[in-house]
């Protein structure tokens, strides 16, 4: 039986087996070794080869006292592949200008096909930068956090071309210069942003057309075309024009409060009225940028979750700004965010007393992202071995933290797409506004693991182009070591809390019946063969 046969049905054995087992309550406290094991799967995409040796050498705490909050990045190697983007530092207007092509009566398919390509090029570089930055980055806790905020200020390129030359400023703007810095802060620099004015309609909502509006469009249109029908179509159109909620809904349900929490109908109507008028300006040639539009505004006080909200004197943007820095210092959001936080960091049935004290923590500090943060980590919570290799990775992170545990050598990390969206998580393309979901019942089920172990497989033995596990990684082996022993020294390296039982007896099958076969053994032969089911073990998937 050939290699990869022996690894098919080894790997059809694991897929049968439970992908997370609870750890029991009461066990001893977690080693020095294990404490590194445990900030590099939550706080990192996972160890590189040696770095778990380099953070105990460091420390476990100054490694995190070097994590959190504003540092610049110190991997010259990360600055030159992103230098290599074009789009990454554009800003709107500039994006736009870059992906617009000349308008032409007539052109080719091929000149047609060309710049449908060029208006690619923004959302194609933004999703090959973000899982760079994930690989390659020193700031590995910046690189988690800010996919964290990325998924719950969610946007999506499946809005279509109209947001593509918005996305790179969002990330940039929004996430990544406000993932240290304080929750209301964020939740204004989205609120104000064209993506997400854009996705989820608010450039849209306005208040309704009078009646007397209504009667003087169509008096106008009939004048101007002498037709009663495109006078009535006018008018039909026109008074379809008016409130969205969908942003005011998401506001609440998914930004600050939490589904259904505090909030009515009558709030949501409400805060969508508040932010009437907040639209992007599409008019000036390239500009594309955040808007107040007095004329589309809804006039007059609103009540939101019982408190008065009043009309900006001045005709401004005012009543949209005071509903944001209310729901930005609401119990209820303290409480949501603090939540989504511990889930995300410590468990997916999230310990009360612990959300408790972030929440206290966001109230105090006016949601400083990196006082929650030291909350979770100087908890005992996060530190408890029931809590240890307890969550799931989503496909992102396990794709992420495969590249990073063997150490891979990058051209280009643009066919990772291919495989997450095989497995549902492309980059920046959840068109539900919630954002993708980290908790282990959204990803785990037969197929799940069916979709990983064909990655694995096929990144181990050099079929994912531009990737490559180089022979270094294998030169971690001693060279004296029996062929029998590669196997116990791989699962060192890749599974660095140990492998279960069946993961270990399947390992065994391959090298055995590899050895059997093989007067020879080679190492960077049947190495992959084992890279690739450990890489799509279960034990691989806990995070």
């Amino acid at each position: 039986m050939e290699p990869r046969h022996l690894l098919v049905s080894a790997c059809l054995t694991l897929l049968a087996a439970p992908t997370l087992v609870a750890q029991e309550e009461g066990l001893a406290p977690l080693t020095e070794q294990q404490r590194a094991a445990h900030v590099l799967s939550r706080l990192a995409y996972g160890p590189r080869p040696g770095e778990i040796d380099r953070v105990l050498e460091m420390g476990v705490d100054n490694w995190l006292k070097n994590q959190f909050g504003f540092q610049e990045s110190k991997d010259p190697r990360l600055e030159d592949r992103l230098s290599e983007f074009q789009t990454l530092s554009m800003g709107i207007a500039e994006c736009v200008a870059f992906t617009a092509t000349p308008r032409q009566e007539k052109s080719t398919i091929v000149e047609q096909r060309l710049a449908r390509r060029k208006n690619r090029i923004p959302m194609e570089e933004l999703m090959e930068s973000v899982a760079f930055r994930a690989v390659f980055s020193e700031r590995q806790t910046t690189e988690v956090m800010t996919e964290f905020w990325r998924n719950h200020f969610n946007v999506s390129f499946t809005k279509g071309q109209s947001i593509y030359a918005q996305m790179p400023d969002y990330e940039r703007v929004v996430v990544q210069q406000h993932v240290w810095g304080n929750f209301p802060d964020m939740l204004t620099a989205s609120a104000t942003h064209p993506a997400m004015l854009n996705y989820l309609d608010n450039r849209l909502s306005r208040k309704p057309p009078s009646k007397q509006q209504l009667a003087e469009l169509e008096r106008r249109t009939k004048r101007n075309t002498g037709s009663e029908e495109r006078a009535e179509e006018a008018v039909q159109i026109a008074s379809q024009r008016g409130l969205n909620e969908n942003y005011g809904r998401e506001l609440l349900e998914l930004h600050t409060l939490g589904v259904d929490n505090f909030y009515k109908q009558k709030d949501v109507i409400a805060v969508a009225e508040c932010l009437t008028g907040w639209t992007i300006d599409a008019k000036r040639e390239g500009t594309r940028q955040y808007l107040f539009n007095p004329d589309m505004h809804v006039d007059g006080n609103k009540r939101v979750l019982g408190k008065l909200i009043r009309e900006d004197r001045d005709g401004g943007p005012g009543q949209g700004m005071a509903l944001l820095k209310m729901l930005g210092k609401h119990k209820g959001t303290a409480d949501f965010i603090a939540m989504k936080l511990v889930r995300f960091l410590v468990a997916d049935n999230p310990p009360e007393r612990l959300v408790a004290k972030v929440a206290k923590t966001y109230r105090k500090t006016d949601g400083d992202m990196v006082s929650m943060l030291e909350t979770i980590i100087e908890s005992e919570e996060f530190w408890n071995p029931a809590n240890v290799r307890s969550k799931f990775k989503t496909p992102y992170e396990f794709i992420i933290s495969a590249l990073r545990i063997t150490g891979c050598e990058i051209g280009s990390l643009g066919e990772l797409e291919r495989y997450l969206v095989a497995m549902g998580q492309p980059i920046y393309n959840c068109d539900d506004p919630t954002g993708y979901y980290d908790t282990s019942d959204a990803w785990l089920d037969p197929g799940v693991m069916a979709l990983r172990w064909e990655f694995a497989v096929d990144l181990a033995n050099g079929k994912v182009d531009a990737v490559a596990i180089p022979d270094s990684f294998y030169d971690q082996i001693p060279i004296d070591l029996p062929p029998r022993l590669w196997q116990h020294h791989l699962t060192q390296l890749i599974l660095p809390g140990g492998a279960g039982a069946r993961t270990r007896a399947a390992l065994a099958t391959v090298t055995s019946e590899y050895l059997e076969k093989k007067k020879v053994p080679d190492l960077y032969e049947l190495g992959p063969e084992l890279v690739g089911l450990l890489l799509g073990s279960p034990e691989f998937q806990q995070q």
